[in-house]
């Protein structure tokens, strides 16, 4: 586990994650007005990426046990054990099987919430009420799709009031500065091996692009109630990595497309910074798998 103390592990592990790294359940619904509670849990994934990002996929697992309740659901227990020194130590915590995938849905649910003990997450708690419009198909209510928009707002709002900034999705790295403006953090890929042909290479033979140079490496179209946006994760060619939002839907902005000549205009709204892309042009993509 290197150097790290307790108290360095508690806190990279309490970092408050990304928007892309939670989902979002109806915990209450008002059917008359088609209007729900939204309550935010971090997937089963990230919990396990920052497992790994923290500690190190050897210093840490996970075992489950089922719980008979008393005239209850059945039930199922989590526990994560971690490394520290020759010594390990374990929090547990459980979850009722759910309705559907009864079994499936208590592992999953009994994870998130030993990983809560450890206080991955636990800055969930301090949301405030979120409330989404709802859809009913066939007989379960669901949230509707244009309202992420609003579910990334209000847990950024919460974030900036405590003075947080989240960490990238997958990941610890802290926000990076646009290209020319930060160092190249170690082992990180550089985005010039996909300019030059090693990693889909430039159409036609064509030269490398000049200026500033990014690589797509997450997309998503954001659709608002009267306009949307696209969300993109941008890598740099120092291996930097940054968040940048444009206007409007843009479905040519995929994963694996290298834009040149890139305008980066950075912007903080409370304690929370992220660019909008002003001006680039779509130099090439990297061939997706069949």
């Amino acid at each position: 586990m290197g150097q790290k103390d307790p108290r360095q592990i508690q806190a990279e592990l309490a970092m408050p994650f990304a928007p892309e790294d939670l989902e979002w359940r109806l915990q209450k619904v008002v059917e008359a007005r088609e209007l729900g509670i939204a309550v935010p849990y971090v997937t089963n994934r990230a919990i396990m990426s920052r497992l790994d990002d923290v500690v190190g996929p050897e210093n840490w697992y996970n075992e489950f046990k089922p719980w008979h309740g008393a005239g209850g659901k059945d039930a199922q227990l989590c526990g994560i054990s971690i490394r520290f020194g020759d010594g390990w130590i374990t929090k547990w915590d459980g979850a009722e099987d759910s309705d559907i995938e009864p079994v499936k849905g208590g592992l999953s649910d009994s994870m998130k919430r030993a990983a809560v003990q450890w206080g991955v997450g636990r800055v969930l708690y301090n949301m405030d009420v979120v409330f989404v419009d709802v859809e009913k198909r066939g007989k379960t209510w669901y949230i509707k799709k244009d309202q992420q928009e609003r579910l990334d707002y209000a847990y950024l709002k919460i974030l900036g009031k405590l003075n947080l900034t989240p960490a990238p999705a997958g990941g610890l790295r802290p926000q990076a500065e646009p290209e020319g403006g930060g160092k190249n953090p170690a082992g990180q890929g550089k985005l010039a091996e996909a300019s030059s042909g090693k990693a889909g290479g430039n159409p036609a033979g064509g030269s490398k692009p000049k200026g500033a140079a990014y690589i797509i490496r997450q997309a998503r179209i954001n659709k608002g109630m009267n306009s949307g946006s696209t969300q993109l994760r941008l890598e740099s060619s120092k291996g930097d990595k940054l968040d940048a939002f444009v206007r409007g839907e843009h479905p040519e902005l995929a994963v694996g497309v290298i834009l040149a000549n890139v305008k980066l205009e950075k912007r903080q709204q409370d304690t929370i910074i992220y660019y909008m892309l002003e001006q680039y042009e779509i130099a090439d993509a990297q061939p997706k798998a069949a």
